[in-house]
């Protein structure tokens, strides 16, 4: 057995109408569809190589936080890009907070940035 890819990230939303301007005007990430569930609705985007979904429950649901040394939970993914000015211009004329500004991490050889979306999960933003 091997894996052969990620088929997909996703994300449960708490601010519906801000995440779907954030993943899809101030990252840019193209809009697929929507798929009704029943219970909830998939909000599907083009990540490069994968999806990302993007889910609206109907009802509403328990809300739970992380910090981000908080250990066994989820911690963020990470994306690379060829200009990591832009991103962080883009996040700050939308008023998307930045966790990190770009720096560059000698131990990685790259620039990086950490921004965090609507729903409070953080997003590592990479230019090699």
């Amino acid at each position: 057995m091997k894996l052969l890819s990620v088929d997909h990230i996703t994300i449960n939303l708490r601010k519906v109408e801000e995440s779907l301007r954030f993943y899809g005007e101030v990252l840019g990430l193209a809009h697929l569809r929507d798929v009704d569930m029943g219970d909830h609705v998939l909000h599907m985007y083009q990540l490069p190589g994968t999806q990302l979904e993007l889910i609206e429950y109907k009802e509403a649901q328990k809300e739970v936080q992380a910090g981000n040394t908080d250990v066994g939970v989820y911690r963020h993914f990470a994306l690379t890009t060829d200009n990591l000015e832009e991103v962080r211009r883009r996040c700050e004329e939308a008023g998307w907070g930045i966790n990190m500004q770009p720096s560059f991490i000698e131990q990685l050889g790259a620039r990086v940035m950490l921004i965090r979306d609507p729903n409070g999960v953080e997003i590592e933003i990479v230019e090699k």
